[in-house]
């Protein structure tokens, strides 16, 4: 008797929003969360999770010593997407500083999660570290648009998502990729996301998000 092999669950879908219009057109084109790069207008997010229970709402942050920080911690988050993440020790180091956030704003020792995103040569070199770094981590990335910008072309982003999906894989977490507009709008592209095992993709086109499929669906 054989066996069948799994299927990989299709990616869910998160966007990158700065406004209420926004965020509207990324829940109309079925988003599963929102990652928010500045602080909200006062309300918008206890009107969202009011409107989709079960919506996760992520902050963009450039890490600890990121000013805007407590900011984006008085809306109490689901957790933060670290930008630009080159170590685990950036993600320690951001951990400590949400500690610190979340004892001035009432919230339980560890309720804000981290996404680590890579963007840097030095992060994916530095992949492996980030196992073990912190118990809030919940997903590591590749910011490939980033990536390829540092490095003058993308020959080796193929095997920088390798290393990155690996090192997901060493620290227990989610992998996630961050794609283009034309990447999100190729079937080709998103085959290979979900064939690599890359449980989300992070877009900042709304509307280019309906092009990822459901699971179940297709």
């Amino acid at each position: 008797m054989t066996s069948t092999p799994c299927e990989p669950a299709a990616p869910r879908r998160a966007v990158t929003v700065a406004d209420l219009a926004a965020a509207d057109a990324a829940l109309a084109a079925g988003a599963d969360a929102l990652v928010f790069e500045a602080v909200p207008p006062r309300g918008l997010v206890a009107d969202l999770r009011a409107r989709r229970p079960g919506l996760t709402i992520y902050a963009a942050t450039d890490g600890p010593d990121d000013p805007g920080l407590d900011g984006l911690m008085a809306w109490r988050p689901d957790g933060v997407l670290l930008r630009d993440a080159r170590s685990g020790r950036d993600v320690a180091a951001l951990g400590a500083r949400l500690a610190v956030s979340e004892a001035l704003f009432g919230l339980p020792d560890g309720a804000t999660a981290i996404l680590a995103a890579i963007g840097h040569p030095l992060g994916v070199l530095e992949a492996r570290g980030f196992a073990g770094a912190s118990p809030r981590l919940a997903g590591l990335g590749l910011d490939g648009t980033a990536l390829a910008a540092r490095l003058g072309g993308t020959s080796l982003l193929t095997q920088a998502r390798g290393l990155v999906r690996l090192a997901a894989a060493a620290a227990g977490v989610a992998a996630f990729e961050g794609l283009t507009t034309a990447e999100l709008r190729s079937p080709e592209r998103l085959a290979a996301a979900r064939q690599d095992g890359f449980e989300w993709v992070v877009a900042r086109d709304p509307a280019a998000v309906a092009a990822v499929p459901r699971e179940g669906a297709g």
